[in-house]
């Protein structure tokens, strides 16, 4: 039974007016528990500081990767708690992040919430310790626990609206919230316990983590760069598999026209001196028939849309190949046969993996002499299952192995796309693709693919 929006609207309503509720109930439980004295001195100074800088951190989140920002405001937030008195910490953390919040035109409900969890963050931080008047290593020892109780509990309460609006397990989104921003919020919590140990102890030095801000600010701007380019790079990327697309879809039909006009001529002209020429013409028109082809298949596997996975039977697959090259390996002498020496099935897409085995099979033909014989097999590796396509012909240079699986290194013949094609399909299913080849001894194409 599939849950209806509204199942999940309740709980998300409850949680949004529920974690302040907590928060103010929490506040007021540690103000009890720590007193209401009033901050004295130049602690005072604290609040209009934390104000200050929480709704600097709203403005201009700090980018630590190309899709990951985080929230500075935790900093000052978590100095306040630490360093004014539990009565006023929590209040003036939670006050903050409200006004921060605003001031960067999130929704009331969400000001809200966030300044619930601060401030239920911040109340249970306070209840267990904060940095007194003088130097005390046993209370600095609990602010330091307060610190990462504050981190854990603003993290928990943080995930829980997006679990319930995404219906997502909590604990699962816990969990990857957790392990993508824990160097950052572990990090952070150690310059708030550092930050307010040396105000009280060395305030001189106390600004001394600072100096790390500008630091801060070139990585962002390099970062920033980064993904200005390889936003330009993934267009121009799209582009020219569009063009690839569309320029093979194009000359498709006036082609198609060509080959009809020269096969008539072909007709025409046989017995006479222009047959060899339109036989010639016959022969590049075909030839740039499956170089289109083979783009289209190129900008096919190129493209960044989920494989049409399925169970493939890669024995049904290879005796597939087999018959549709039957006739062409007939007709150029070479004897195809297909081995089978262990079944074996693998989630793929059907469509990509067959054509890059059969590309593989075209060239093996293509190159081996009358009489040779191309044997395409399965097998059942450490891995996972292996494809291999063995042939008789004459064998790779040495010199072109190093550039052999990229696009248009052609040899005598061909487009030089079809190792090309065959390479990115295998690495799209995540698996390997090797040639061992000797000069005048044929060569081995060996796809090995995982599980």
């Amino acid at each position: 039974m599939v849950a209806s929006s509204s199942t999940f609207a309740k709980p998300l309503k409850a949680a949004l007016v529920g974690v302040p509720a907590l928060g103010i109930v929490l506040a007021v439980i540690a103000a009890v528990v720590g007193g209401f004295n009033v901050a004295a001195g130049w602690r005072l100074l604290l609040i209009l500081a934390c104000f200050a800088a929480v709704a600097l951190a709203e403005r201009f989140p700090v980018k630590i990767g190309p899709q990951q920002k985080i929230n500075l405001g935790a900093l000052p937030c978590l100095v306040a708690v630490l360093l004014l008195p539990t009565g006023l910490g929590p209040a003036t953390a939670a006050l903050s992040v409200l006004a921060g919040n605003r001031f960067i035109r999130r929704s009331w409900a969400e000001s809200a919430f966030n300044a619930g969890n601060v401030l239920v963050a911040g109340a249970l931080a306070a209840l267990v310790g904060a940095i007194g008047p003088t130097a005390d290593v046993a209370r600095d020892a609990r602010a330091t626990l307060a610190a990462f109780v504050y981190i854990a509990v603003n993290l928990g309460l943080g995930v829980l609206p997006p679990s319930l609006h995404m219906h997502r397990p909590y604990l699962a989104l816990l969990r990857s919230a957790a392990l993508a921003t824990w160097p950052a919020t572990v990090t952070l919590a150690a310059c708030a316990v550092t930050m307010s140990v040396l105000l009280i102890e060395a305030p001189l030095a106390a600004l001394l983590p600072l100096v790390v801000l500008p630091m801060i600010y070139r990585m962002n701007r390099a970062i920033e760069a980064q993904a200005k380019a390889n936003e330009q790079l993934q267009s121009v990327l799209a582009s020219q598999r569009r063009f690839l697309t569309d320029v093979s879809h194009q000359v498709a039909t006036p082609l198609a026209t060509i080959m009809t006009n020269l096969s008539i001529l072909s007709r025409a002209n046989r017995g006479r001196p222009a047959e060899e020429a339109v036989v010639d013409s016959v022969a590049e028109a075909e030839r740039m028939k499956r170089m289109l082809a083979r783009l289209r298949s190129l900008a096919h596997a190129d493209e960044d849309v989920p494989l049409r996975r399925e169970l493939v039977d890669l024995a049904e697959l290879t005796a597939d190949v087999v018959r549709a090259y039957t006739a062409q390996a007939a007709s150029s002498g070479v004897d195809l046969v297909a081995e089978v020496g262990a079944p074996a099935r693998i989630n793929a897409d059907k469509d990509l993996l067959r054509e890059a085995v059969a590309n593989l099979v075209d060239n093996a033909v293509r190159f081996s002499p009358r009489g040779a014989q191309v044997r395409l097999s399965v097998e059942r590796g450490s891995g996972g299952p292996v494809i291999a396509v063995a042939d008789h012909g004459p064998g790779i240079e040495e010199e072109r192995l190093p550039r052999l699986f990229e696009r248009f290194q052609r040899s005598d013949s061909g487009s030089g796309l079809g190792l090309a094609i065959a390479r990115r399909v295998v690495e799209r299913h995540g698996g390997t693709i090797r040639v061992k080849t000797a000069r005048g001894a044929g060569s081995t194409f060996t796809i090995e693919l995982p599980g």
